[in-house]
């Protein structure tokens, strides 16, 4: 879906495909003529295209451990030696890639939102990778050593693509020199200008409580945009005259219940001294937790900002899909070269995944299982289901 494909194909990728086992040439050949349609051949010679069709189609074919090793040996086109030089030595650079996927979704005729995030992958042995480091996960619930990545995603309003445009690998203060370090937050700024500069169209921008900082939010005002953000409980607001932590605040606030909504929730316009005049909504669910929603629009309606906060889930998706699906957690090798380059092939896979959809609602999940599936059946029909089979159960007989 999306994308028309051609039958066209460079002699490098013929000669590479004819290598390959009948069953897996179909995948190999797809992906080579969607990263075609997206503009890869640009990106360098036709041997360095043929292998990133390669490598992309060793992450969907594979379920987990999708090192350099297991793809040749599911996909023997060239030796694994060939796929190390993809990742380490041979000219390959990823923000042309990326800016791929950018033109990709100017194209598009449907709106969308930009989503800002990071997520760690663990690295729990690579202690020669100089760019993994200490932090404390939110979801594992204790501190775990690997790498930081810092991803802005554009997600089509409708739900139907959710389409990475930049990341950076954020390094800790140990790997770089003084002067070259960079905070999250900081990395995050100078993607978006690019991506501003770029004139990629979206209506607003979310991000989560690490990326609220104050003069980010400024920013992003001056640029003008609109941002959507969680506050800190102790950040403080101005409200009649009165200083007091946001948590304060609301604890002296009655909240309605939405119905619609399924939680009880208020907005007032207030000052906040680290973000001027902000749209503040205080929510509260049904296990009496809060949050505190904030967002320069100050005419947005209550409904409107926490279904933007709402669809910041959208990025969370598409870590969990990475890692599930594309390998993210793969790469060995610890030179930071080739985590970067893995890194934007896994998400150039994960676009991919989207695009090889057959149908809008098809998740990427179920686009991998089927080409699975394409190739241990070889072409051949399944056997007729069993007559004491319920109809209801036929199809999975």
């Amino acid at each position: 879906m999306g994308l028309t494909i051609r039958p066209q194909l460079p002699t490098e990728v013929s000669l590479m495909a004819s290598r390959l086992y009948r069953t897996t040439r179909a995948l190999y050949l797809q992906v080579m003529q969607i990263l075609a349609q997206l503009g890869v051949a640009g990106l360098g010679s036709p041997t360095l295209v043929a292998l990133i069709g390669l490598y992309v189609a060793g992450l969907i074919l594979l379920d987990g451990r999708q090192t350099q090793t297991r793809v040749t040996r599911f996909l023997p086109a060239r030796c694994h030696d060939a796929l190390n030089r993809l990742l380490r030595v041979m000219p390959l650079a990823t923000r042309p890639l990326m800016a791929l996927l950018v033109q990709w979704v100017k194209r598009q005729k449907s709106r969308g939102y930009l989503c800002l995030d990071s997520v760690i992958v663990e690295k729990a042995y690579a202690h020669r990778l100089l760019w993994a480091g200490w932090t404390y996960s939110l979801a594992q619930k204790r501190s775990i050593y690997g790498l930081h990545i810092v991803v802005w995603l554009w997600c089509s309003l409708d739900g139907r693509y959710r389409i990475p445009i930049a990341f950076r690998l954020w390094r800790p203060k140990a790997s770089c020199p003084r002067c070259d370090y960079q905070t999250k937050v900081q990395l995050a700024a100078r993607m978006l200008r690019a991506i501003i500069s770029a004139r990629v169209a979206f209506q607003y921008i979310v991000f989560d409580t690490g990326y609220t900082a104050g003069w980010f939010t400024k920013m992003i005002h001056n640029l003008g945009s609109t941002w959507v953000g969680t506050l800190q409980p102790r950040t403080n607001v101005v409200w009649h005259g009165r200083k007091q932590s946001v948590a304060e605040f609301a604890a002296g606030r009655r909240l309605k219940w939405r119905k619609h909504l399924g939680l009880r929730a208020s907005a007032w316009r207030v000052y906040a001294p680290g973000y001027g005049m902000i749209r503040l909504v205080v929510t509260r669910n049904s296990h009496g937790n809060y949050e505190y929603l904030a967002s320069n629009d100050l005419a947005g309606d209550l409904e409107t900002l926490v279904r933007r906060k709402r669809g910041r889930w959208s990025i969370e998706t598409i870590f969990r899909d990475s890692k599930q699906f594309a390998g993210l957690n793969a790469c060995q090798s610890w030179v930071p070269q080739a985590m970067v380059r893995h890194v934007a092939l896994v998400l150039l896979t994960f676009t991919l995944l989207q695009l090889m959809r057959v149908d809008p609602q098809e998740s990427v999940g179920s686009v991998k299982e089927r080409w699975q599936l394409a190739v241990l059946r070889n072409h051949e029909l399944a056997p007729q289901p069993l007559k004491a089979c319920p109809l209801a159960l036929r199809s999975t007989a």
